[in-house]
């Protein structure tokens, strides 16, 4: 069986099985007893574009629950920081054994940090079709 991680939102937009859905992220001090106190507790608003199997079931303002495979999160980690540590390692350690020149070396790691992203950026879409939401409608107990 696969894992999955899930979140509860609200929908805010149904097109077909194409559903959008509005997710409430907190910071990682949400529980914290001195939120109040602090100037950095964070909470902001994300839509996420997801699937349901079911559209019919599912009203606009009604509350859902957004999944995901959780091997799907791995592979956005992956993709946004252990690949680019390893191409800005790679490159300053070669491009500084080649140069032997720090600020040549600097210049060359950030350039190639800076690729990497554009290709991402680039191949985006095809990325983004990998990485698939699935909308649940939340049962009520009665």
């Amino acid at each position: 069986m696969k894992k999955t991680v899930c979140n509860e939102g609200i929908v805010r937009k149904i097109d077909g099985e194409n559903v959008t859905v509005e997710i409430t992220v907190h910071s990682a001090c949400a529980n914290c007893h001195a939120k109040s106190l602090c100037s950095t507790y964070d909470r902001k608003q994300n839509l996420i574009h997801a699937i349901s199997l079911t559209p019919e079931n599912i009203a606009v303002g009604e509350k859902v629950t957004v999944s995901m495979q959780q091997s799907m999160g791995s592979k956005a980690v992956v993709i946004g920081y252990f690949l680019p540590l390893v191409v800005l390692l790679l490159s300053l350690i070669l491009s500084y054994k080649i140069s032997k020149n720090e600020l040549l070396s600097f210049f060359i790691t950030l350039g190639a940090t800076g690729l990497y992203f554009f290709f991402v950026w680039l191949f985006r879409k095809k990325i983004e079709k990998q990485f698939i939401f699935y909308v649940h409608k939340i049962e009520e107990d009665l």
